[in-house]
């Protein structure tokens, strides 16, 4: 439901009964701000994959006034890493004139020629049979679930997917030394 005028810049409703990271006073705003603020990428990734990023990051804080911009902060990221890979993998390529492959063939391709590594993301499998994981063979499903008109209202993932995203686009443009 479209928020009236006459609250759009109050709180979501889902918030009210939220604590900050302490647990000893109601969250804010700022604690949205807080939460993403560190997830930034460095002056080494192409400006216009940093503004695009932070447009996912400022979703996230404004999810403050509508919850569900949660969800579009962790599509923004997705869709940020997407163009990040389609630059790093095709650098001639003209901004908004490709179709893209597809995130898992971009995956797969940065992997081939090196630009991403399995090794950096291997995380234990969520089985908990001891084995590891990649998260790069999770983000294909995760971006998909919320391409694809599933409601993913979960503040916390969102903000994990941010912090994932930034990781990956990070290792396709590292820092010079």
């Amino acid at each position: 439901m479209l928020k009236s005028i006459s609250s759009i810049y109050k709180p979501d409703i889902r918030f009210r009964n939220l604590a900050d990271a302490s647990g000893t006073r109601p969250m804010s705003m700022a604690d949205l701000h807080a939460m993403v603020e560190p997830i930034q990428l460095s002056d080494a990734v192409p400006d216009e994959i940093r503004r695009e990023f932070d447009t996912a990051r400022n979703a996230f804080v404004y999810s403050w006034f509508v919850y569900e911009f949660t969800t579009l902060a962790e599509l923004g990221g997705y869709t940020v890493l997407e163009l990040a890979l389609r630059r790093r993998l095709d650098p001639a390529v003209m901004p908004n004139t490709s179709r893209s492959p597809g995130l898992s063939r971009l995956l797969q391709a940065a992997l081939d020629k090196g630009y991403l590594q399995r090794g950096d993301f291997e995380v234990p499998s969520p089985s908990g049979s001891g084995a590891m994981a990649c998260q790069l063979d999770f983000i294909p499903m995760l971006r998909n679930h919320v391409a694809h008109g599933n409601i993913h209202l979960l503040p916390q993932g969102a903000l994990a997917s941010l912090q994932l995203c930034q990781a990956v686009i990070e290792k396709l443009y590292p820092a010079l030394p």
